[in-house]
């Protein structure tokens, strides 16, 4: 797989990896939702950029090279829900070893070492975006955003049809901050957000300590 480009999804601080496959006539492609400094350190290596420093990806990658230990490819092998699961095989003496990773810790650090990036085939055929006949790659991702409205509009309209529950109208619910706050925390990790969520999770405990 190559990484063609990371966009915004939905709203633009909610970033899109793009992966293509190589080799392909018709050639697959594979969103993955990643956290804004994953992307940002990932778009920094596309676009050729240098930092003043080494940032983190940049640090443990050569760490690698140093302690001779080089990684050899990424595996994005599965997906529960919408989290991606990621494997980086790295060698050591001679033995090739699995190192559970995030798609996009695995990706950003496959650029930097040179590494190749797969997806298994399983995961393409169940969450892979197949490109018209005839169009290319941007194309193809341009289709993909023009369904953004439509699904917004879509849960809108659910949202604006749905029927009150009986129940529900002769008592009428009292809102649960917690359930609310615990909603939010794991829809920030699952999109990788995780200033957001470590706010949210204090906000969690402020609640609990006051309910107690």
């Amino acid at each position: 797989m190559a990484v063609v480009k990371v966009s915004p999804y939905m709203r633009a601080e909610k970033p899109l990896m793009w992966l293509c496959e190589k080799d392909s006539s018709a050639p697959r492609l594979l969103p993955v939702a990643v956290g804004e400094f994953e992307a940002a350190a990932i778009q920094m290596h596309l676009g050729g950029e240098k930092p003043l420093r080494p940032i983190s990806y940049d640090l443990f990658a050569t760490l690698m090279e140093e302690l001779h230990v080089p990684v050899r490819r990424v595996v994005i092998h599965s997906v529960e829900g919408q989290v991606f699961h990621a494997a980086a095989v790295v060698e050591s003496d001679g033995r090739l070893r699995e190192v559970d990773c995030r798609p996009s810790d695995g990706v950003a650090l496959a650029l930097r070492s040179q590494a190749s990036i797969f997806v298994s085939a399983e995961l393409l055929d169940q969450a892979g975006i197949r490109a018209s006949q005839g169009d290319g790659v941007e194309e193809a991702i341009s289709k993909f955003y023009e369904l953004e409205p439509q699904i917004l509009g879509q849960r809108r309209e659910q949202e604006s049809l749905a029927l009150p529950d009986p129940a529900q109208m002769s008592s009428p619910q009292i809102p649960d901050p917690l359930a609310d706050l615990e909603h939010r925390l794991e829809q920030a990790v699952i999109c990788e957000e995780y200033e957001e969520a470590a706010q949210i999770r204090d906000e969690i405990e402020r609640v609990k300590s006051s309910g107690s």
